[in-house]
């Protein structure tokens, strides 16, 4: 039972670094490469007032580069924490930006990412064995099998 239940575990989190990492990725491949970072400025005009233009070019491209970055960092196993900060960093930023952009606003992708963040910060990363930074533990996962 414990081995079934430790590749639940790893599978799991590998599922859930995927998926945010995935999503982070894509979203940050619009931003950088299919719509470009001057079209992402338009999400930023509204907030003119209240920073001057060179601070949003600055947030544009450290959110779109972080998203990136990370993104990859999840996909591959790579320095996950690091990753999962920087990706929460971002979701911060997106969160306090669309809050003085307007005052009710959809937040059903922030609540889904940042309830993948919150999942893979709170279990310990000890679990999450399958990824680059371990392939020992990796190995140790299949090793051990459980005779009926």
């Amino acid at each position: 039972m414990g081995e079934i239940m430790r590749r639940n575990r790893a599978f799991g989190l590998l599922g859930a670094r995927l998926i945010i990492g995935c999503l982070s990725w894509q979203i940050a491949m619009h931003k950088l490469f299919i719509n470009g970072l001057g079209a992402e400025m338009q999400w930023f005009r509204a907030l003119n007032a209240w920073f001057p233009m060179p601070v949003l070019w600055a947030t544009n491209i450290y959110c779109a580069l972080v998203e990136f970055v990370g993104g990859l960092m999840l996909v591959l196993g790579i320095k996950r924490d690091w990753a999962l900060w920087g990706i929460l960093s971002v979701l911060v930023i997106v969160n306090f930006g669309h809050g003085l952009e307007h005052e009710v606003w959809d937040i059903q992708q922030l609540v889904f990412r940042v309830g993948f963040l919150l999942l893979l910060l709170l279990l310990p990363a000890d679990w999450d064995v399958l990824r680059l930074e371990s392939p020992g533990a990796a190995k140790a996962l299949f090793r051990n099998e459980t005779k009926a």
